[in-house]
């Protein structure tokens, strides 16, 4: 309680904080949803995710975090996205009572669209319980306290997920003009090094929200943990091999990253 109230006088620098990142991120979805792919692709790295179209896509959404997340440093810095969507849900209430249960909703019609009754019974049991979690808290703190909380560590978050992904190899597009991974050096670092880093802030901010890498880590831990079998989707050793390909392969080795990197590069 004596940290919430030391953060209780920096209230007014993190709302501001909170409402500049709110903007980057609406502003980052609404730039890969509406620019062309070979103006944004070169700067984030498979950002058709934020597209609804692929954001339903399960077996295209967990190949695409496989890919990106190798090391320890980002399976741990990504390990809080569970909790990311409890606070996401303590955000909505403390924007309107009704929010949570349109977001609720909204997972209902994302794991219709993926497909899987399996994983969508999962899928909709985390909301449940990342919903009762967020009311619990709101219930032991106050509304204006647990919302506070939420904000410092939603962007925490987001700022740990961008920092962790220095630890892995370089996507494609950054520092060469191939569908290749590499490693950064003092010989190909540019400036859209830098550039990508901050665009990936906000996109790793927005990763945290219910609908995005939620579904991922539900998927993971509803195949390994407790051993079942998706119906419509891929199985994770068959994500990971997949994913393992395009890594060492480049994105040519599937067809559905190679007609991204096409859609970018325009086929050059």
């Amino acid at each position: 309680m004596q940290l919430i109230h030391w953060l209780s006088g920096f209230e007014e620098t993190i709302n501001l904080i909170w409402i500049i990142t709110l903007i980057a991120m609406v502003a980052l979805y609404a730039w890969c949803n509406l620019f062309p792919d070979r103006l944004v692709g070169p700067f984030l790295p498979l950002h058709n995710v934020f597209k609804p179209h692929t954001n339903v896509d399960l077996d295209y959404q967990s190949i695409g975090y496989a890919l990106l997340h190798t090391t320890w440093v980002t399976r741990i810095t990504h390990a809080t996205v569970i909790l990311d969507a409890l606070l996401w849900f303590v955000v909505f209430q403390s924007w309107h009572p009704s929010l949570p249960y349109i977001a609720l909703g909204l997972m209902l019609v994302q794991s219709v669209f993926i497909g899987d009754k399996k994983f969508g019974f999962f899928f909709l049991l985390m909301g449940v319980v990342t919903l009762a979690g967020a009311s619990a808290l709101v219930a032991w703190l106050g509304m204006a306290e647990a919302s506070l909380v939420a904000k410092v560590i939603l962007m925490l978050g987001g700022l740990m997920r961008m920092l962790g992904h220095s630890a892995e190899p370089i996507p494609p597009l950054l520092v060469n003009n191939t569908d290749q991974f590499t490693r950064l050096s003092a010989s190909n670092v540019n400036w859209k090094v830098p550039l990508a880093s901050l665009i990936g802030y906000a996109g790793e901010f927005g990763s945290g929200l219910p609908n995005r890498i939620l579904p991922v880590h539900v998927n993971y831990l509803y195949q390994t943990l407790f051993r079942v079998q998706p119906q419509a989707t891929l199985a994770w050793p068959e994500v990971k091999r997949s994913a393992h390909l395009a890594l060492t392969g480049g994105y040519g080795k599937l067809e559905a990253l190679e007609r991204y990197y096409r859609s970018v590069t325009k086929g050059k």
